[in-house]
């Protein structure tokens, strides 16, 4: 009897951290409007767009300089972190997302900037 209900309270726990990854990931869901800050050139507006395709996190930046794909998306309770390769040079990001809005860093060798954005509202 003991056995069975480790084995239970394990498939629960599985369960519940199977339901929240899901729920985490789709906290970033839909389209954003990014601003990056950077410490030669200024602010660049990005809009941003992140699905969840066959469970796997997904994402577009178009920006001045084109449209971009983000690579190794990972969505770690409200931290999104991944990668962006714009013109040759590969931008890891951290950007902790609040409800609507989301703020964090970018980084490049040893440049750094900020990151401030706010989803798209439903029109």
């Amino acid at each position: 009897m003991k056995r069975t209900a480790a084995v239970a309270w394990i498939a629960g726990l599985i369960l519940l951290a199977g339901a929240l990854a899901i729920a985490a990931t789709n906290a970033i869901e839909g389209r954003w409007k990014w601003t990056t800050d950077t410490p030669d050139s200024g602010p660049t507006e990005w809009t941003t767009i992140f699905k969840v395709q066959d469970g796997k996190l997904t994402g577009t930046a178009e920006g001045e300089p084109g449209q971009f794909e983000f690579k190794n998306l990972k969505m770690n309770g409200e931290t999104l972190t991944g990668e962006i390769e714009v013109e040759g040079d590969t931008y890891t990001f951290e950007v902790k997302v609040t409800g609507d809005k989301l703020e964090g860093t970018w980084k490049l060798d040893s440049l750094r900037g900020s990151i401030k954005g706010v989803r798209e509202t439903k029109e």
